[in-house]
């Protein structure tokens, strides 16, 4: 078929996995008799990564991401994602280094929370995602505000990321509890919608159990890589 190759940077094994699944399912969708675009796929150690972040190192985790960047490039992709929200943090670094054009995940995030309507999201992700304010401004520019979790929410939402998602892919009833919970003070505070701003929280919470719009911030990605491939 006629598309570009999408080049997929992996940062966590389930984001990764994630992300080239639901690409694989809108396939199946749009395109007959099995059909669909070549992929190139990169998976560094997360652990170098995670330790980076860990560090405050953000030129260390760039480096990590311009290396697979570099490889996807010399493998034939012709875009890329990042299947992962926290390491854009770097993404200014990252593009300004990427050999070959890269969709950030900030920008089709926010655009689909503009598409749904919302005003007032609150973001759930790492400590470093939801202190850092990493959406606040790919947000205001589309006249939405972001909300973020207080601190021992936070840690609630990093705890059930790192010690249950990232390792398993799975949350147990107790944490899918705590995420819910943190979901349920969001719309006290008059969020019409949550950004699910960790690749692996779209594993366990969705529209359903949240009770509001959820944006799935791998889903999100994954159609912005097939439209991109396929314009």
């Amino acid at each position: 078929m006629n598309a570009k190759t999408i080049g997929i940077a992996g940062v966590t094994v389930p984001g990764t996995v994630d992300c080239l699944s639901k690409i694989h399912r809108l396939c199946a969708d749009r395109f007959p008799h099995h059909h669909h675009p070549r992929f190139a796929l990169d998976q560094p150690d997360f652990g170098v990564v995670h330790q980076a972040q860990d560090d405050d190192r953000w030129d260390l985790v760039a480096d990590s991401i311009v290396g697979s960047l570099t490889r996807l490039a010399g493998a034939g992709a012709e875009l890329a994602v990042i299947p992962a929200n926290t390491v854009h943090l770097a993404v200014d670094d990252i593009r300004a280094r990427s050999p070959i054009p890269l969709i950030s995940i900030l920008d089709v995030v926010a655009d689909a929370c503009a598409a749904r309507g919302l005003k007032r999201v609150a973001i759930l992700g790492t400590r470093w995602t939801m202190a850092r304010r990493l959406y606040q401004a790919p947000l205001a520019a589309r006249g939405i505000e972001e909300v973020i979790p207080d601190e021992a929410q936070q840690a609630a939402i990093q705890r059930a990321i790192f010690e249950e998602l990232v390792p398993t892919g799975r949350a147990s009833a107790a944490t899918l509890a705590a995420l819910l919970e943190v979901v349920a003070a969001m719309k006290v505070l008059g969020c019409d919608g949550v950004a699910l701003a960790c690749t692996e929280l779209p594993l366990v919470l969705n529209d359903a159990n949240c009770g509001v719009p959820a944006i799935d911030t791998t889903l999100v990605l994954a159609e912005a890589a097939l439209a991109a491939a396929c314009a």
